[in-house]
């Protein structure tokens, strides 16, 4: 896809008959899902989602949509929608909120995962509206209306959005599954989609997370099979780990427990708050006196105990962790023990997984999954699903969303192989504002500036994206200090250059390298004429300058280049 031009109108509010659907997070990658929906009247998000730092992110806890879209139009948002409670659909709700407290909408699992994310950020839950399944809510001043429909996830309540808007209806699908058999007995409204397409929908945007999968997405159901083998094969003690928002998948495992005689250890804090939340909601039903605390766990035999913890992704600071580090006293993982992952890794987790799993080994837990069966379902529907979705909304126009590029395309592919014309399917990407007419036009006048926002927990403001870049050459290259001490009365250089370098790999002969550097920097120095001399931050540009130039010639590295310049004592 061809770099889009600049929408040049965009901090213009839309035309009487005009709607702009703009993603700012969640398209050309996984996470981080947002879209602005802005007519004329109406102006909110559907999901507010963030982003978790990758490695080349150090010291990041996490990554948010930048709203500079919404910053002309800071007096007019009107409310957020919210399709489920992943992390990736709200996580940047508390920092949203913070300088819009608008309404937030959504189903009572979804608004119960976000209230308990303001009270951490101390913020207002009075903000939060629940909506039934198939609830409607008139947005700002009536002119949209949203509609709740629920679809099967790998998490309780999930819905897809239909928008009701004077340019005709939206269904927005959310993550979704076609499971004919959910555990909770809570079925996808394909009755309700398919009858909104028979009245006629203007636009559909579906999930394309597994539009690279052929076939279905298993339902949820067969996991049973193969956690049920992991009960049947292990005498010691059972490590489960898996994502603490799948109250389905917990709910299978709590019930295993229960038939095989095993009490219920959880481990993580998430894990904790999660239960709760759906046992007051009634979407888990615990026996009595199933869950004990970690101290007790010692007073009941190795095949008396399930063990559930956080971790499946290799996080260090999760439960899982923190049983490998032995830091829980009274739950060691032993031989005879086994640990499985009932959980997909996530793209770029895969190292830390492996790791975690090696580790356990190493303490004689069992992690082989042969044998067993299935053991996780993943939550978004396959190929055959999002055809099936196509076919049932029948829109005029076909976006994908939510994936890589690549997962984008191969669904624009699908639904041209189900009849769709490419007039009829719009790629977007990140910015990439679509706009509705009312007489049936469609149009992409061009990219709104979207980017990232870094989070560090502890710092009351974003993070510089050039702090980023700076704390990954340190992590790589190292830093090189050159330090100049100046005769103040002559401008004339008082010593010779000083080079003192951490984390960074010179050449064989240090010595003779860092006379090199500072006869670089001497020379630089000594060639700056003397009004630069006089300007620091000039200088000290230049010096980096110079200095990086000659360190990637000679060593093909690029460490961080700090100048230091100081007055000589006279």
């Amino acid at each position: 896809m061809s770099v889009a031009p600049e929408f040049e109108a965009w901090t213009e509010a839309p035309a009487p008959d005009e709607l702009r659907l703009i993603p700012i997070g969640g398209l050309g990658e996984f996470g981080m899902n947002a879209l602005v929906v802005h007519s004329a009247k109406s102006l909110f998000l559907v999901d507010c989602g963030q982003l978790f730092p990758s490695d080349d992110q150090p010291g990041i806890d996490s990554i948010v949509p930048d709203f500079a879209y919404l910053e002309p139009f800071a007096d007019q948002l009107q409310a957020v929608l919210l399709t489920h409670g992943h992390e990736d659909h709200i996580g940047a709700l508390p920092y949203f909120l913070r300088r819009w407290p608008v309404p937030v909408y959504g189903t009572a699992f979804t608004l119960g995962l976000v209230e308990g994310k303001l009270r951490e950020h101390g913020l207002d839950p009075e903000l939060l509206r629940v909506v039934p399944d198939y609830g409607r809510v008139k947005v700002g001043n009536g002119e949209i209306e949203a509609e709740w429909i629920p679809v099967t996830h790998s998490i309780p309540d999930a819905c897809a959005l239909a928008l009701h808007t004077p340019q005709g209806v939206v269904v927005h699908s959310g993550d979704f599954k076609l499971d004919p058999e959910p555990l909770d007995g809570r079925l996808t409204g394909l009755d309700r989609l398919r009858a909104l397409g028979d009245a006629g929908v203007r636009l559909l945007m579906a999930d394309s997370t597994n539009v690279g999968r052929p076939g279905r997405s298993p339902s949820e159901s067969v996991c049973r099979q193969g956690l049920e083998a992991a009960f049947e094969q292990t005498k010691g003690r059972l490590f489960v780990t898996t994502f603490s928002s799948n109250i389905h998948r917990l709910q299978m495992l709590v019930d295993l427990a229960y038939e095989f005689r095993r009490r219920v250890v959880l481990l993580g804090r998430s894990l904790d708050r999660n239960l709760t939340l759906a046992r007051s909601l009634k979407r888990l039903a615990l026996p009595d006196d199933i869950l004990i605390e970690p101290k007790d766990a010692q007073l009941f035999d190795k095949d008396e105990l399930l063990v559930l913890c956080t971790g499946s992704q290799g996080e260090p600071m999760s439960g899982l962790a923190r049983l490998l580090r032995r830091e829980v006293k009274g739950l060691p993982i032993e031989p005879g023990d086994r640990l499985v992952v009932s959980a997909r890794a996530i793209p770029g987790n895969e190292v830390s997984i492996s790791r975690m799993l090696d580790t356990a080994e190493r303490l004689g837990a069992e992690t082989s999954l042969e044998g067993l069966g299935p053991v996780h379902a993943s939550g978004h529907g396959s190929r055959d699903e999002l055809a099936d979705l196509i076919r049932a909304v029948r829109p005029k126009q076909m976006v994908p969303v939510h994936g890589t590029y690549r997962n984008l395309r191969a669904h624009g592919a699908l639904a041209a192989s189900l009849g769709w014309t490419p007039e009829r399917i719009s790629l977007l990407d990140g910015g990439l504002c679509l706009r509705l007419f009312t007489d049936g036009r469609v149009d992409m006048p061009g990219s709104v500036p979207v980017g990232k926002c870094f989070v560090h927990e502890g710092v009351d403001h974003m993070v510089d994206a050039r702090v980023v870049k700076d704390r990954l050459i340190l992590q790589e290259d190292g830093v090189v200090f050159v330090t100049l001490l100046v005769d103040p009365q002559t401008g004339q250089l008082a010593a010779p250059p000083s080079i003192l370098s951490r984390g960074f790999v010179m050449l064989s002969d240090d010595e003779a390298y860092a006379e090199l550097l500072a006869g670089v920097a001497r020379q630089t120095y000594e060639d700056a004429p003397p009004e630069a001399r006089k300007d620091g931050d000039a200088l000290r540009d230049t010096l980096r300058l110079a200095l990086r130039r000659i360190i990637r010639k000679t060593t093909q590295t690029r460490p961080l280049v700090i100048p230091v310049i100081l007055d000589a004592p006279s």
